[in-house]
């Protein structure tokens, strides 16, 4: 990858519908220039999808929480498989295993405070090996 590439990906990572022309445009390249990288960074998993981006305010699920969970290691239950069982808790957006005091933190989205509080305390606390969470609400996302 060279710095045309990351300028293009980069463009790609802000508008995933951008069209090529734009981009092309944008970065003073040709179409083709633009067309053939996009195409190998694709073809090389660089690019590994496309995706869209929802108002999740629009659907229904308005609070986002960040909740985070240590382990009972003690019942012999690996970090990662908790992790998983977490991330298929629906409402559960994403399960991290990360460094430091924490095990795993996962964020969650829900329509209010009553299913976030169901899905941490008759969903997430129930999974075998998590021995205590912690959740913070989200006030404004950036």
């Amino acid at each position: 990858m060279d710095q045309h590439d990351r300028d293009i990906l980069g463009e790609l990572t802000k508008n995933g519908k951008i069209k090529i022309k734009k981009i092309a445009k944008k970065l003073n390249l040709p179409m083709s220039t633009v067309h053939h990288r996009i195409v190998r960074m694709e073809e090389s998993g660089v690019i590994a999808g496309y995706s869209a981006i929802p108002d999740y305010k629009k659907i229904g699920l308005s609070i986002v929480a960040y909740v985070f969970v240590n382990v009972d290691y003690s019942k012999e239950q690996k970090q990662e498989l908790v992790a998983q069982e977490i991330r298929k808790i629906p409402h559960v957006a994403e399960a991290n295993i990360v460094s430091g005091e924490i095990d795993i933190i996962a964020k969650v989205r829900a329509k209010d405070v009553d299913e976030l509080s169901d899905v941490v305390i008759k969903k997430m606390r129930n999974i075998n090996g998590v021995a205590k969470t912690v959740t913070s609400l989200v006030m404004k996302e950036i």
